[in-house]
């Protein structure tokens, strides 16, 4: 029976033992447990566990020289204990809520699926779920058990399966599948493996190798190696290449930086100083091996091959290889070009590929998405690949291709001037179409938002430029004599009259070449100086909805957007200028909103995000489908949740505020600089102000801004640096720039506390920019009694905005600086999108 003392500790902790089991071993230390904290802003804390209050949903720990912190489980992705316990098996009976998973120690498959789309995949002994959250036992090598802990809050459901090994196929059928009660989770979601984690820093060895099949359970960290079965040569035929990969999927696997260890490729001090460096520039998502390779430890070739070679990736000899047609057929010939990657042949539900460096899950995880089928790679030379896939595909890839077609337009049309009669284009000429589908389709693959096609002055060639992250970068540049062509061409693709130069036309195309999935592009040709035509296409590529732990919201402004997002009637407005992920935001905000229990329908302009079980309307002003005209309509069918794509005229906006008035939430944006400003704008549009301040619940104002890519450098910042940072957040609020910078050494410093900050490098990845993405950065103004009072006052912007930090609102400047210490921007771009 445990101790008084542990039993004590246990009480303070109030961690739960599994069903039939009860926590033995060691006596808790009473200082409390050494843990390791995921926040559900993606940080990382070793800490001490001090107590965990299950009944009030928040816990206790101290972060390294640092005092007690005090967190709600709404601030927690999952929480972590370093020590591994032992489980005694007890007769007891089921407490409510368990689900048995062991029996005599045997480990099942759970798999957490997180609110934020991601997957957490354990070995786990036993789980134990709770109205707080989900409790894991996960395997450790000394046949413990780790004890982890999700929150309620942090996923939406988990699942409990079998491990092969632990199924015989007879007993298999009749297994349970344990699901928790909540809603289903995300598609396709990034599975993060975390079998046999002793702790945080051990997360990014067990990254860098794939993860083996259900058949083959991953070896603890002091496992040893299971050697190989000896391989005559490289295979040169489908069913030499199944043996290998059969043999590959029965060899256990370890850590990275082990296995190298024992391969004498680097030594354990190598492997130490690169773990130092791992915690230090990017935590679990910085690659142990990529650390390696930049210090110099190893060539990136020998890493892949070595791995490869002792994880039982064979190499391939790809021109005695014959691939099987149904396989390329699955895969786009841009794809095939743009990763290296050939198809060899399909096997159920498995799609064999070549690939240079078979660790590249980029690459994998594109080929998989696109195809559908799951991905086994296996190694082939860069040259091998180049002859290859030209051969089966034909023409080469990438830059060169759109170079390439360029040129045959040169070659075909050699003219220097043609009449724009007769360069007006039809569905038979075909380098033209082929060039402005890849041009499509190149814009997609590099995250690009439009296409800009550019026709200067007559005598100059049209250029063509993407913009990406909100950054335009030059693609091609096609002859001027092909600009009518060109113009032509997109105009028949989106049914509009290629007769007409003087006018502007509006039109969108619909565009699906095989193996892409639909891309929908909004266009718009605008008349130009001296009879000239600019293009440009908006993509629309249906994305999917983010979940809100997703958009980089503050835990604070997180809170009080899901607690509007509870009420039963009221108005938030999203605002920001264009393309700074209103939309996206609101149906993110749709997507939590989106129960059995409430009916949501949306009038926007596109329909850009389609989300099941919303009626969505398209506004169309030729058939009277204008925004008030709708929001009329809506009223009369009674919805609980609208959504209005956008607030742009008085109109609109009184209808908004009588819907918001007669029980129903609704949700709006508006293209204004802050969330101050955004309440002066709509009482200058003349509303009534008592109503506005009745139905008003917030404003949430949001910037995206381009994020700094994971070759950034980090320093130590000046004191120079800290202080004109805080100069910058304090701004023209009360905050003293002197208690700013002590609260930041004390969340963000080190021991010594100094601050880091991080500039912009440059790599491939990043096309040598140093930023690769965009993150949010936001403002929530909350409806508070003082707010409501300054609306009936029709105080100025200044003023609203002087409530609003006076009561705890961080403006969008103040959120930027948080995350230019969080080393996730830098303060040029945080100061050139909230300036």
């Amino acid at each position: 029976m445990p101790t008084t003392h542990q039993a004590a500790a246990d009480s303070r902790l109030d961690w739960p033992a599994p069903h039939h089991m009860r926590i033995a071993g060691d006596e808790p230390d009473p200082q409390g447990e050494r843990a390791n904290l995921m926040l559900a802003t993606g940080d990382a804390v070793a800490c001490v566990l001090l107590s965990i209050d299950c009944e009030a949903r928040r816990l206790t720990f101290r972060p390294a020289h640092a005092n007690a912190v005090t967190l709600p489980f709404s601030e927690i992705r999952c929480l972590q204990l370093q020590k591994p316990v032992e489980l005694e098996q007890i007769p007891l009976a089921v407490p409510p809520g368990a689900v048995a998973l062991k029996s005599g120690h045997r480990a099942w498959r759970c798999t957490v699926h997180m609110k934020d789309g991601t997957d957490i995949e354990a070995e786990a002994l036993a789980v134990l779920m709770r109205p707080c959250g989900l409790y894991v036992f996960v395997v450790h090598p000394s046949d413990g058990a780790m004890r982890w802990f999700f929150p309620s809050d942090a996923f939406n459901d988990y699942t409990i399966d079998p491990l092969e090994e632990n199924a015989p196929d007879e007993h298999r059928a009749d297994t349970p599948t344990a699901t928790a009660p909540h809603a289903a989770a995300a598609s396709e979601p990034d599975v993060t493996h975390l079998t046999h984690v002793t702790d945080v820093t051990d997360v990014p060895s067990m990254m860098d190798v794939p993860d083996a099949p259900a058949s083959a359970p991953p070896a603890g960290p002091s496992a040893p190696m299971q050697e190989a079965e000896p391989r005559p040569g490289p295979p040169s035929n489908r069913r030499e290449l199944e043996h290998f990969l059969e043999i590959g999927r029965s060899t256990a696997r370890g850590r990275i930086g082990e296995l190298l260890v024992a391969m004498g490729l680097v030594n354990e001090a190598q492997v130490k100083e690169a773990l130092s460096r791992q915690r230090w520039e990017g935590g679990p998502h910085r690659l142990l091996g990529e650390v390696l390779v930049d210090m110099g430890a190893i060539p990136r070739e020998a890493l892949s091959q070595a791995v490869a070679s002792q994880l039982g990736v064979p190499t391939l000899n790809l021109m005695r290889f014959a691939c099987d047609p149904n396989a390329i057929r699955a895969l786009p010939e841009q794809l095939a070009w743009r990763h290296w990657v050939m198809p060899l042949y399909i096997a159920g539900r498995r799609l064999v590929v070549a690939i240079e460096d078979p660790f590249d899950w980029k690459a994998l995880h594109e080929v998989e998405f696109a195809t559908g089928l799951q991905v086994d790679p296996v190694m082939a030379s860069h040259d091998d690949l180049a002859s290859t896939i030209a051969k089966y595909y034909g023409g080469i890839g990438g830059a060169e291709a759109i170079g390439q077609l360029v040129a045959r337009l040169g070659e075909e049309r050699p003219e220097p001037e043609v009449p724009p009669e007769a360069a007006q284009v039809t569905e038979s000429d075909n380098t033209l179409v082929r060039l402005v589908n890849k041009m499509i389709v190149d814009a997609f693959d590099a995250g690009a938002s439009d296409i800009h096609i550019e026709t200067g002055m007559a005598e100059r060639p049209t250029r063509v430029r993407f913009r990406v992250d909100g950054v335009l970068r030059p693609y091609i540049e096609v002859p001027a004599n092909f600009r009518p062509a060109l113009v032509s061409r997109i105009k028949i693709m989106c049914s509009l009259d290629i007769s007409e130069h003087r006018r502007p036309q509006d039109g969108k195309i619909r565009f699906q070449e095989q193996g892409i999935r639909p891309i929908e592009l909004r266009v718009v040709v605008m008349p130009t100086a001296q009879g000239l035509e600019d293009v440009v296409m908006r993509i629309l590529a249906a994305p999917r909805a983010l979940s809100l732990d997703q958009l980089g919201l503050a835990p604070r402004d997180l809170a009080q957007l899901k607690a509007i997002a509870e009420r039963s009637y009221g108005l938030l407005f999203v605002c920001g200028p264009t393309g700074s992920g209103k939309t996206t935001t609101l149906h993110s905000l749709l997507a939590y909103m989106n129960t059995g229990e409430r009916k949501i329908w949306t009038v926007e302009d596109p329909v850009e995000i389609a989300q099941e079980g919303l009626c969505q309307v398209q506004v169309n002003p030729k058939l009277d489908l204008t925004f008030p005209n709708v929001l009329r309509s809506f009223l009369r069918a009674d919805p609980d949740v609208i959504m209005v794509g956008e607030t742009r005229d008085p109109e609109t906006a009184r209808t908004v505020i009588a819907a918001s008035l007669t029980g129903h939430v609704v949700l709006s944006t508006m293209h204004t600089n802050s969330a101050a400003e955004s309440i002066v704008r709509l009482l200058d549009f003349g509303l009534d102000p008592f109503n506005f301040a009745d139905a008003l619940l917030g404003v949430l104002g949001q910037r995206l801004v381009r994020r700094l890519c994971q070759c950034k450098k980090p320093h130590v910042a000046t004191p120079e640096e800290v202080a004109e940072l805080a100069r910058e957040y304090c701004g023209a609020t009360p905050l003293v720039p002197a208690e700013v910078e002590a609260r930041w050494r004390s969340r963000y410093g080190q021991a010594d506390g100094t601050l880091t900050l991080h500039a912009p490098a440059g790599c491939e990845e990043c096309d040598h920019t140093g930023y690769k993405g965009r993150l949010g950065v936001y403002e929530m103004m909350v409806a508070s009694p003082s707010l409501k009072e300054a609306v009936l006052a029709r105080e100025s912007s200044t003023q609203i905005l002087a409530r609003a930090v006076s009561e705890g609102m961080v403006t969008l400047m103040q959120d930027g600086i948080e995350k230019v210490l969080q080393g996730h921007l830098d303060l040029r771009q945080v100061a050139v999108a909230c300036s």
